[in-house]
């Protein structure tokens, strides 16, 4: 790995910040995804963030897929640059131009070699 800015540690949830409402859920899955309630609606009522989450038939699943998502939502909002999920695309982003200028080089050096034999 390389040294990079360290990632702040991601915002703790408090429950009595947040509002949880489970709704029916929409969309394909027939009977079985409009009967249940199992679509979770979950607001972060200090910032007023939301996040909705039907992705499993299971209540307790998407209650957990739906407090990571506001967990990583509310790191964008307050920690901006620094959020995890922004400190790990820079660094995807710098690997990336590196791996470009590495593969531009290497081109230029090929295309060296080869003009001195015609």
């Amino acid at each position: 790995g390389g040294v990079g800015g360290a990632a702040a540690p991601p915002p703790v949830l408090k429950e009595e910040d947040l509002d949880e409402r489970f709704v029916r859920g929409s969309g394909a899955g027939g009977q079985k995804i409009n009967k249940t309630s199992s679509r979770v609606a979950l607001a972060h009522i200090p910032t007023g963030l939301r996040v909705e989450c039907q992705d499993t038939r299971s209540l307790q699943q998407n209650r957990k897929i739906a407090r990571k998502r506001l967990a990583a939502k509310l790191d964008d909002f307050l920690n901006g640059e620094n959020s995890r999920t922004n400190v790990k695309a820079a660094k995807v982003a710098t690997k990336k131009a590196k791996n470009k200028a590495k593969q531009k080089s290497r081109r230029k050096k090929k295309a060296g070699e080869k003009l001195p034999d015609t």
